[in-house]
């Protein structure tokens, strides 16, 4: 009797916050039903920061009002060596709105998003209107079976398998960008793929070179058991538990843009698809497109596909021009992805608590 009296008074112990588990456990029969709008924003929001970022810096926060959220983003994560226009940070932005959407729309509120694009750091991007429907109505077929992929997302920097992917797969991530300022290019051309693979080589080349870049980069590497909420750990890349503690200072001091280059470089070329997600430099093209990549993400995690980033060539004008003319392309490249299957899983990365990407509640 003893024994299950100290277990019982264990459960009722409060769970210390684990960033690289908790967040991923968000459980949706816990939904707040019977609860204040509060907490049923706040239970919709663990899932919008579930979204990709550059470096996992989370550049996203939030404030809650009767029957909105209003999304900002948050620019002290910015990048300002790798990213010095904010693309990327808004891209992750947009990400987080796509998700905010797909669990809104799943729990039965009707969503319409408003965007401010008037570029004003101090001024939300977005507002997210929330009416609940009732009696509750399922979401959308399209969003319905995405939310199911939010928390099982993850970027997969393993290598991949050399199987092709489907046909009908391709087409179908050839149309979710249909409507919006985004579109998609997918390359399956093995020629086209070994010039991108060689750029991006190339571009890894350049920027490891710069002691700025690596600076900024080792100060978004964590080890593998870390307690920071946001940031890469070395699993990500397949570094070992030890090697993770000293890799931010090994990537400060060395430069190791050779030995990276080869690594990414046949990533690319053994990948059997990349995808480019294209728009013009604006801040309305920004959004959309991290909108359009979270569906082309959690769609791959659906199908049971990987991704991982390539952005180098992107980051350097020279270089992303020269992407763009290698695939023929009408618009700009605003994101490189390799896609395909593979047998490893990929690591997962760590997470704020929703309350701290919170700045002022109801």
């Amino acid at each position: 009797m003893e024994a299950i009296e100290v277990d019982a008074e264990r459960e009722m112990e409060p769970r210390v916050f684990d960033p690289l588990t908790t967040p991923y456990e968000v459980d949706r029969e816990k939904f707040p039903l019977d609860g204040s709008l509060e907490e049923q924003f706040t239970f919709l929001l663990r899932y919008a920061i579930l979204a990709p970022s550059s470096h996992n810096t989370q550049p996203w926060k939030f404030r809650l009002f009767e029957n909105s959220i209003a999304v900002y983003a948050d620019y002290r994560r910015r990048l300002p060596v790798a990213d010095p226009n904010h693309r990327e940070l808004l891209m992750g932005v947009g990400a987080a709105i796509m998700n905010l959407r797909t669990a809104a729309m799943h729990f039965g509120f009707e969503c319409r998003v408003d965007y401010n694009f008037s570029g004003d750091s101090e001024m939300p991007v977005a507002f997210v209107t929330l009416n609940q429907t009732l009696p509750r109505k399922p979401a959308a077929e399209s969003f319905e079976k995405l939310f199911y992929a939010i928390s099982k997302r993850h970027t997969n920097r393993h290598p991949f398998l050399m199987a092709r992917v489907p046909d009908a797969v391709l087409t179908r991530l050839c149309y979710l960008g249909e409507g919006t300022e985004a579109s998609l290019f997918i390359s399956t051309d093995p020629k086209k793929n070994s010039q991108v693979a060689h750029l991006v080589a190339n571009a890894e080349r350049l920027q490891q070179a710069d002691p700025k870049f690596r600076k900024e980069l080792g100060e978004w590497l964590r080890p593998n058991k870390t307690l920071k909420p946001d940031g890469m750990p070395g699993a990500a890349f397949g570094i070992s538990d030890v090697a993770s503690t000293l890799a931010p200072w090994a990537v400060k001091t060395i430069d190791m843009g050779g030995f990276r280059a080869k690594h990414d470089e046949r990533l690319c070329i053994e990948a059997p698809a990349l995808c480019v997600l294209c728009g013009e430099d604006s801040v309305p093209t920004w959004l959309a497109v991290g909108e359009v990549l979270e569906r082309v993400l959690l769609t791959l995690t659906r199908d049971g596909l990987q991704f991982s980033f390539f952005n180098m060539p992107i980051e350097i004008p020279g270089a992303r021009f020269e992407l763009q003319e290698i695939l023929g392309m009408n618009s700009l490249p605003q994101l490189l992805l390799r896609i395909g299957y593979s047998l490893e899983k990929p690591a997962l990365s760590p997470r704020r608590p929703v309350e701290d990407c919170i700045v002022h509640t109801l």
